[in-house]
């Protein structure tokens, strides 16, 4: 099994934590995540069980690297990100994500996640299309038909909006 990029929080996370003690998105699907692997270097796509995850799936993605490597397509796109891009992504390809919106800044690093091979969070804040300054986090998380070749990537995003200056 891979280690965890030192850009990655530190936290100690669990599976099965009681409802309330980690809250953080990225870190709840990255436990998620980790409890899948089962001894694999990464999850495959079939063991995600929406059920298990169903507090976050509103704000998760599933892009498939399958046929384009370089601009992956969305094959799940959940309602939260739908409602803040104002559009689902899902059959759409990266490149096609509007400018400005959360799914833009949460998908921008796949790439790396691709040549790094291991999982990745990023925050920060950006500037929507209607002009509106936004604190964001995001996480993705490599998927495996096959244990070795990535084939997919779990994510996630959520944000709010800065009041004021």
């Amino acid at each position: 099994m891979r280690t965890i990029p030192d850009d990655m929080p530190r936290e100690i996370v669990t599976v099965g934590l009681p409802s309330g003690s980690e809250r953080r998105l990225v870190l709840r699907l990255l436990a998620y995540w980790r409890s899948l692997q089962e001894g694999e270097e990464f999850p495959p796509r079939s063991a995600i069980n929406v059920t298990d995850i169903a507090d976050l799936w509103k704000d998760a993605f599933i892009l498939d690297t399958r046929e384009s490597p370089d601009d992956p397509v969305f094959r799940f796109f959940g309602d939260a990100l739908s409602h803040r891009c104002g559009e689902t992504l899902i059959g759409r390809h990266i490149s096609e994500v509007p400018p400005n919106c959360l799914a833009s800044v949460a998908v921008e690093y796949a790439g790396v996640v691709l040549e790094r091979r291991a999982p990745m969070s990023r925050g920060g804040e950006f500037t929507e299309a209607d002009g509106i300054r936004t604190l964001y986090r995001s996480i993705l998380l490599p998927l495996s038909d096959d244990g070795e070749t990535i084939t997919g990537i779990l994510g996630a995003a959520n944000c709010r909006e800065l009041v004021g200056d």
